[in-house]
This record gives C-alpha cells, structure tokens and sequence, in this order.
C-alpha cells in the first residue's frame, strides 16, 4: 500500500515546497485529484479479481478463444482484435448421383473463420455497469470469401449493457439463445458450463446438426435481437425476443400490421454443478405466420479426468400450411476422453426423427426453422449420424485434428447432401489457430 502511496506523496510534497500561486496549487491539486481517483480504480480492480472465481479454462476438445490484441486500453474503455483460422483438408463420398468421391480444401469443419472487434467503456465505476459491444465477420479460408455474400458482419453485430446487478443485455445480430445454452451437449465439441458469452459450435460437416434445434426464425442467428442473460451462484437464466421486421434484415421479415410474423421469442435455465452440468430451453417462433415450437434439454457429466459424457434430447412440433403438423424427436450423445498429455478423443451420434416432415422445392426434407408454407407434401423419417475426431492440442489457442463421419438416412428423410444415396460418409484433418 505504501508503494501505491508513493506517488500521491511526492506530489503533495511538490505541492509543499513551491511557491503559493493559485495557478499551480490549482494543478498540482488537479493532479492529486487524478492519481487519487487511478489508486481507487487500482483497488477496486484488485478486490474484484480476487473475489472472482477462478476462470473456467478451454474444455478439452475446444480451443480458447483469445482475448486478442488491444487496440484501445484505458482506465475506462478497452477495444480488441481477435480472430480464429481453421483450415480443413477432406474426402466426401456420394458427392454427386454416381456415387463418386470428391477430395480438397473444404470450408472449415471446426470453426468458423472470423475475425471481430470487442469492447466495453464503464459508465458507472461503482456498480461496474459497462456498454459492451461485438462486431464479427466470417469467411472462408480455402478462398478467402465472405461467408455471407455483401453481408460484413454476419455473425454478431451488437451493443448491450453488463453489470452484475443487470446481467449482459445485448441488442443486435448476435446468437439465438437456445444454441448458446445446449452447446453443452449438442456436439462433442462445445463447453461443459453455460456463462453469458456467445458459445461456438463445429462448422460445415454431417456433425453440425443438433445446432439448429437451438436455432430462430433466421437461423441459428437472430436479426433484430434482444437477448438477456444473467448468472446467479450456479444457475444462468437467459430470455430473448428478435422482432418479425428488422429494416434490409436478412431473416423472414412482415408485412406492416404483422408484429408476430418472423418473430423468435425464447427462455432458458443452466444449472454448473462442477462435475455435472444441465440446461434447458423453449423457442417459439413464427414463420410464415405459421407456428414453430422446440424443447431442448440436456447436459454433461464427468467421470474422473478422463471421460465425460454429454447427451440431450429436443422435440420439435412444426405447422405447415397444407399437410397438418410435423413433429420431430431428437437425440445426441458422445463421450470426450481427456488423457494426461496433448491427445483428446471424441466419439458422438446423433439420431433425428420426423414425422410428416414436409419437403423444400428441391424434393429434400426442411430443416426444423425452414418456412414450410409452401409445403404439398411430406413424409416420415430417420437421420442418424455417427462420428469421431482426434485432436493434437499445441496449447490452448492451437490444435490439429482428423475428424470422420458418416450420416445415414431411412424411410422418407431426403438430404441433399447424399445425391439420392442413403448414406455420405467424410473424413478430414485440419489446424486451427485462435488470436
């Protein structure tokens, strides 16, 4: 204390020995008055960081993300650039009607490309309340190109409030929250806890599936959204609304006098107990002015240091306008093994059943968001995929990885991605950087 003590001294000590003009006391006491109010903001950071808990490290299989460069760092505002790059090396089978397989540089299959801007400015120093704020893009390694084609920021491009007292309030393109909570256990591959940042799932490969049973009326990301969340002791509480009509948005939309119509609204409840981790949600969502329900439940659990096993049920009932209800029945399981050294193992499926599930213009099966109001005709079906990955970790923003699956379909369940076959198995490797 007598060290942060020591600059205050010398300058009342300054402030002794001049000679009395107003000019100079008045600055010098400007002075004492600043480095009085920089001591203050010391302590109480200091006081905060040691009632806080301990951070929650990088799950075993999902690199961190970093906290990136500071671009801006003052005692009230801090801006940064962050960013991941993942590149993916694989072979598809059933890649076109005969059944040939196609090999290359594909769109990534663990992460996303991005690179975005985060950062806060206090407006209040003693509740801590923040304005916080997110720009994000995304694109693609083997090209370069926009993931989005003339869309900038694609994947968040919000401003919130954050303090304690409120939670993180945030309004914007930003995650729907269901995805955010049923990371957990959708995939191998997500974070064992739910806090109140925006969660990733794996990208562009048959395992990317239980996602958008956490997805909205635009997709697994809303425009137009408000979503709330808060963490008290181990539970985390989360609400959203995203309006039908957001002005060049990219979603549905309305027409005027149709507040509903494309609109999303959802509630959500985590439980961190440590070794043994729960979370559910509900979505609502209108489409077409036809109605869009999903439940989703699940959650992880820890066997020691070298297992954990995650598994989540969802159910989905869905309108269509001319071939009465859909209603699908989901389940997802893995296991995630974490050997002492640098080695992890995941091993996963997932099991997608519909019923009456209407298909697109293209003759294939929709998706649980998709607008089915143009739907004439539908059919019952199974989707279940099987999958496994390596993973060779550098440290915790580095990693390679080698990844397989295989997807199988039955009955009346189409996708686009077999070309009339029944099953697509694929296997890639990649490396991933987080900056």
């Amino acid at each position: 204390m007598l060290a942060k003590l020591t600059p205050i001294a010398l300058a009342i000590g300054v402030l002794v020995s001049l000679p009395a003009r107003a000019d100079d006391v008045s600055d010098l006491r400007a002075q004492i008055q600043l480095l009085n109010d920089r001591l203050a903001h010391i302590e109480t950071a200091q006081k905060e960081a040691q009632a806080a808990p301990a951070a929650t490290g990088a799950t075993p299989v999902t690199i961190a993300q970093a906290p990136g460069w500071n671009l801006i760092q003052g005692t009230d505002t801090s801006v940064s650039l962050y960013g991941k790059i993942d590149v993916t090396v694989g072979s598809r089978s059933n890649a076109d009607t005969k059944g040939n397989r196609q090999t290359g540089m594909l769109v990534s299959w663990m992460s996303g490309n991005r690179f975005g801007i985060h950062g806060y400015h206090v407006i209040d120093k003693d509740s801590g309340t923040k304005v916080i704020g997110t720009l994000e893009s995304e694109f693609e390694s083997p090209t370069g190109n926009m993931d989005t084609p003339g869309v900038l920021f694609n994947r968040d491009a919000w401003i919130g409030i954050e303090s304690e007292r409120i939670g993180k309030l945030t309004f914007g393109r930003q995650n729907t929250l269901a995805r955010d909570f049923i990371q957990t256990w959708g995939d191998a591959f997500g974070t064992s806890k739910v806090d109140t940042s925006e969660a990733g799932w794996c990208n562009n490969s048959n395992i990317q599936q239980l996602i958008f049973y956490g997805g909205g009326a635009d997709g697994t990301r809303n425009d137009g959204s408000i979503v709330w969340k808060k963490e008290m002791g181990p539970w985390v509480v989360g609400a959203t609304y995203a309006f039908g009509y957001v002005e060049n948005g990219n979603g549905p939309g309305n027409s005027p006098g149709q507040f509903g119509n494309g609109s999303t609204t959802g509630v959500a409840l985590a439980y961190n107990g440590g070794a043994f981790n729960l979370d559910g949600t509900y979505t609502h969502m209108v489409v077409s002015n036809l109605a869009h329900n999903i439940f989703a439940f699940g959650g992880n659990y820890q066997f020691g240091p070298l297992v954990q096993w995650k598994a989540g049920v969802a159910h989905a009932t869905v309108d269509q306008a001319a071939v009465g209800g859909r209603t699908d029945n989901v389940f997802s399981t893995s296991l995630v093994f974490t050997p002492a050294g640098k080695m992890r193992y995941v091993l996963g499926y997932h099991n997608i059943k519909v019923k009456n599930a209407g298909y697109g213009a293209t003759g294939n099966t929709l998706g649980v968001t998709a607008d089915t109001s143009a739907v004439t005709s539908a059919a019952n079906g199974k989707r279940q995929t099987f999958y496994t990955a390596a993973f060779y970790k550098f440290d915790a923003q580095t990693d390679i990885y080698a990844v397989a699956d295989q997807v199988q379909i039955s009955d009346g369940y189409k996708l686009a991605s077999t070309h009339g076959h029944n099953n697509m198995n694929e296997f890639g490797v990649g490396l991933r950087w987080s900056f």
